[in-house]
């Protein structure tokens, strides 16, 4: 239910986000294209709202800073692939059980990964088949798109906390990046 508060959150900004980049889009459109189709247009503004929706489900909610100021939390994870350590040492999973599977789904340490695998895979969609950009270029800017996300959680919402409320995992820039290429494949 969490998520889908987010996810409202973004549909309310939305339409404020929308309407500052009409005049931009139409702009750069009209030039590139000498028009700017129904199509286009759809397939814009729907990139817009996953950036919005992605990001909002990255900093939301968002704690008061007087929990945040005395948190003693880890800062960040610098060392890749922790999260199959977490997955190993806290999931009932037994490979040779498959009575377990179902149950192995529903632990953090397997939805946390896999979400984030799956909030960056319309990213390289977008990029790929709409924006034909190279699997080269998808690559780069899907870890942009991560660190510009882990970046902000680092810096306390640029600042706005004393500290950050979420950890800069090394390992969220492996998982997002290699979904967003799962989508090239």
């Amino acid at each position: 239910m969490l998520y889908l508060d987010n996810i409202i959150t973004a549909a309310t900004i939305f339409p404020f986000v929308a309407i500052a980049l009409t005049i931009p889009v139409l702009i750069y459109h009209y030039r590139r294209f000498g028009a700017l189709t129904f199509w286009r247009s759809l397939v814009i503004y729907s990139f817009i709202f996953y950036l919005l929706a992605a990001y909002c489900l990255i900093i939301l909610p968002l704690p008061p800073k007087s929990v945040v100021a005395h948190l003693t939390t880890p800062r960040y994870n610098l060392v890749p692939f922790t999260f199959v350590r977490e997955f190993i040492n806290t999931t009932h999973w037994v490979w040779n059980q498959p009575a377990t599977y179902l149950a192995t789904l529903k632990q953090a340490a397997t939805i946390q990964p896999l979400f984030n695998i799956v909030l960056t895979i319309p990213f390289g969609v977008y990029l790929r088949y709409f924006f034909r950009t190279s699997f080269k270029q998808t690559l780069l800017l899907s870890f942009g798109l991560t660190l510009f996300f882990e970046l902000t959680q680092l810096s306390g919402l640029y600042g706005i906390y004393p500290r950050p409320y979420r950890l800069f995992d090394v390992d969220d820039l492996l998982l997002n990046t290699s979904g967003d290429s799962s989508a090239l494949a």
